[in-house]
C-alpha cells in the first residue's frame, strides 16, 4: 500500500540583520549624495546672486564717476586773475588700501528747476569716508555754485557702503595722430599718481585718460577689484 506524505511548504522568510544594514547604509549614502548636491545648488545661487549684487554697484559707481569725469572743465587761473574751476587728484591710503581723492568741477549739472542760481557747472568730489569703525562710504559731494573753496559747500551723498579702495591715475596728454610726423619716435605719455591742473600748461592742465579702480567688499568679506579707463574731451 502506498504511503501518501503531505510536504508542508514553507514560509518566506523575512530580511536578515544584515540585509537590513547594507540597504541602510545604501539609502543614506544616496541621501548624502542628494543633500550635497542640493546644498551645493544652493550655495552657488547665493553667491551667483552677491556676485550680481555687487557688479550692478560697481557698475552704477562707475557710470556715475565716468560721467563727471568726461565733462571736467578747466579754464585756467589766467581768466580774471582766479579760476572758481579745478581738477585736484590727491593720494591717500589706509588700512592697507589707496583712497584717494578727486574734487574737479564739470558740465555734469543736472537741473531741477527750483529757482535756483545754477548752471551747468558743478562742483565734484569723490572720496572714502572711513571714519566708522567697521564701515566705509563712498560719498559723492556735489555743489551747483563752484567757488575757490572745492572741499567743502554743497551736498554730500554715500553713493554706497564697503566700497574700501577707491584710486585714480592720470595720464597726461600725447600728440594727437594729426600731429604725429611719420617715422618720428614719440615718446609714451606717462601716468601720475596726483593731479592738480592750476600747475600744469593750459594745454596739459586736464589729463587725457583718467585710470578708476574701485574696490568693494562682499557679504563674504572678499574684496572685489573694478577698474575703467576714462577718456577726457578737452574743453
Amino acid at each position: 500500500m502506498r504511503r501518501l506524505t503531505l510536504s508542508r511548504t514553507e514560509a518566506p522568510g523575512g530580511f536578515t540583520l544584515l540585509e537590513v544594514l547594507v540597504a541602510l547604509a545604501i539609502l543614506g549614502v544616496l541621501l548624502s549624495s542628494v543633500y550635497s548636491t542640493f546644498f551645493f545648488a544652493l550655495r552657488t545661487m547665493k553667491v551667483s546672486r552677491e556676485q550680481d549684487d555687487v557688479f550692478q554697484v560697481a557698475r552704477v559707481l562707475m557710470e556715475r564717476i565716468t560721467n563727471d569725469v568726461t565733462m571736467a572743465r578747466f579754464r585756467g587761473p589766467y581768466i580774471a586773475g582766479h579760476s572758481t574751476e579745478a581738477f585736484i587728484g590727491r593720494n591717500g591710503s589706509s588700512d592697507g588700501f589707496a583712497r584717494d581723492r578727486l574734487d574737479l568741477t564739470t558740465a555734469s549739472h543736472i537741473f531741477f528747476h527750483d529757482g535756483r542760481p545754477e548752471s551747468d557747472m558743478v562742483e565734484v568730489g569723490y572720496y572714502i569716508d572711513d571714519s566708522y569703525p567697521d564701515r566705509t562710504f563712498l560719498v559723492r559731494r556735489e555743489d551747483p555754485l563752484p567757488d575757490e573753496n572745492l572741499r567743502h559747500g554743497g551736498t554730500l551723498r554715500i553713493l554706497a557702503d564697503n566700497v574700501v579702495g577707491l584710486n585714480f591715475r592720470y595720464r597726461e596728454r600725447g600728440p594727437q595722430p594729426f600731429e604725429r610726423v611719420r617715422g618720428q619716435e614719440w615718446e609714451e605719455p606717462e601716468w601720475h599718481d596726483t593731479w592738480d591742473a592750476s600747475k600744469v600748461t593750459p594745454e596739459q592742465c586736464l589729463p587725457e585718460l583718467v585710470e578708476v579702480t574701485l574696490t568693494i567688499r562682499d557679504q563674504d568679506g572678499r574684496n572685489r577689484t573694478f577698474t575703467t579707463i576714462v577718456l577726457l574731451h578737452p574743453y
